[in-house]
């Protein structure tokens, strides 16, 4: 067997002079960010013209009588949907998904959940490996506050795909204390 030799590595080594290839290195790399900045410059003299052009086309010429039918409209139309707003946000959504969570079965994947919060409504669509884990599931379900009346809607075997899971749709009401 012979013998590994000592690394020496010297750390703080000197290069005397630049090399021809460092300095064409650097030329090309200073070209090619002179290149990229007008590209660049071209670019947003060019967006900020065709930004100027849609703003132009957009503006539609609104007669006085319109602008004044229309103006009556959208104080009230902004008002509805600022309550709506606020509904939502004032909803304990943080029970329904809690109950959600809690209800959970290994067998079972979440595939969407959809609140409806102006009709106290929740929508939960799934999969699971069986028929047996999907009705555990919803009894599971049924169970948890604040959840009331969670039906089974619909469900389907996916035949297509090789362990043929159950996809499935349920749907209830949440009690509407806030």
């Amino acid at each position: 067997m012979s013998r590994l030799r000592p690394l020496r590595l010297d750390f703080a080594a000197r290069h005397d002079g630049a090399s021809l290839g460092r300095i064409v290195l650097l030329l090309v790399g200073a070209a090619a960010m002179a290149i990229a900045t007008t590209a660049f410059q071209d670019i947003r003299t060019r967006t900020a013209q065709l930004e100027s052009e849609f703003g132009r086309i957009k503006k539609p010429a609104v007669t006085a009588r319109n602008a004044g039918a229309a103006g009556a409209q959208r104080p009230d139309e902004a008002v509805r949907r600022a309550n709506a707003v606020a509904r939502e946000l004032a909803r304990r959504w943080d029970k329904v998904f809690a109950a959600i969570e809690a209800a959970g079965d290994p067998e079972v994947g979440l595939l969407a959940v959809e609140p409806d919060a102006q009709k106290g409504v929740v929508r939960i669509t799934a999969q699971s490996k069986s028929k047996q884990a999907m009705l555990r599931y919803l009894t599971r379900l049924q169970d948890k506050e604040p959840l009331q009346r969670m039906l089974l809607e619909q469900h389907q075997v996916r035949v297509d795909e090789p362990e043929r899971p159950v996809r499935f749709i349920v749907s209830g009401e949440w009690e509407q204390a806030q």
